[in-house]
């Protein structure tokens, strides 16, 4: 693999820059880390072209956006290297909100713009390149969710606006009301996962002209489990296609495979480790032929194409 930047996507035609990879922060606080450390990561994602930082209210029991505020103000400049991806809409008991018993879909007009105001003095900007409804809220009507997003971006608190999570026909119902589409769908997608090829989720990503994101592209971690027969025929396959693309791990194979469906997913990367960010930065200059995307796919499947 060369060392060339990864490339710069839109995930819609007339939408804001981002990168192909994200670098995801669910587990960011997960161990103790200091603002400095984070800060350091932030700089080396934004080296190395992974500018793309995706993040939500709840992640590190509604700390990780404060977190990230805090780091990114330590490097004058750093933010606007930077496209902040955040995302609201579940409610979950904590010491922050002792008064919820229950956790809780609210999608409504009220809850997301004061979610974002929240984010935006947590993460210390003026604005958000992408938000998104993190669920649906089977409880708020389309029209209600619209209004919130809708004035975000009138107000030019958000750039634009999307959704996690939702299924074919929920996207078409609050596009329905959106004065502009949704900008992206972020899915479960991986090797392991692969329900957003078969459901339809991606066909509407290309028939509507929007990039998908994928969250857990490692499947959490199972497609190394070579303890389970799917680890190990990964783990074959990817010995085999190793010398062919230089020397590619199953990892930088598996995120080059999700980003092969011609929906163009952006694969959200979650990891606290330096050198994990580095090799999955390279996987974005991986091209697979059609011959070894299929080979992967069979190893996952543990059987041929239909």
């Amino acid at each position: 693999m060369s060392g060339e930047r990864p490339r710069r996507i839109r995930f819609t035609t007339d939408g804001p820059e981002f990168s192909a990879m994200a670098y995801g922060t669910w587990r960011m606080l997960d161990e103790k880390v200091t603002a400095q450390e984070i800060n350091r990561r932030l700089n080396l994602c934004a080296d190395l072209g992974m500018t793309t930082i995706d993040t939500a209210e709840i992640y590190g029991g509604y700390g990780v956006e404060a977190a990230l505020g805090e780091a990114m103000a330590l490097s004058p400049g750093l933010r606007d290297r930077l496209e902040i991806v955040t995302k609201a809409g579940i409610y979950l008991p904590s010491p922050e909100h002792p008064g919820r018993s229950v956790a809780f879909y609210d999608a409504t007009a009220a809850r997301l713009v004061a979610s974002v105001d929240r984010a935006l003095g947590k993460l210390r900007t003026d604005r958000i390149e992408l938000f998104l409804i993190h669920r649906p809220d089977w409880l708020t009507s389309v029209d209600d969710s619209a209004e919130g997003l809708n004035r975000l971006v009138r107000d030019g608190k958000i750039a634009c606006a999307g959704v996690s999570n939702f299924s074919p026909s929920q996207i078409e119902a609050l596009n329905s009301r959106l004065d502009r589409p949704a900008a992206t769908n972020q899915l479960e997608f991986s090797l392991l996962h692969r329900d957003p090829i078969e459901d339809g989720s991606f066909d509407l990503c290309q028939r509507a002209r929007f990039r998908p994101m994928a969250w857990s592209p490692l499947a959490g971690g199972r497609i190394f489990d070579l303890s389970s027969p799917a680890g190990q025929r990964l783990a074959a396959a990817a010995a085999e296609l190793a010398e062919s693309h230089g020397g590619a791990s199953l990892e930088q194979l598996a995120y080059a495979w999700i980003m092969a469906h011609p929906s163009g997913p952006v694969p959200v990367v979650g990891t606290n480790r330096v050198e994990r960010i580095e090799r999955a930065a390279r996987a974005a200059e991986l091209s697979l032929s059609r011959h070894d995307w299929y080979r992967l796919w069979v190893a996952a499947t543990g059987h041929g194409v239909p």
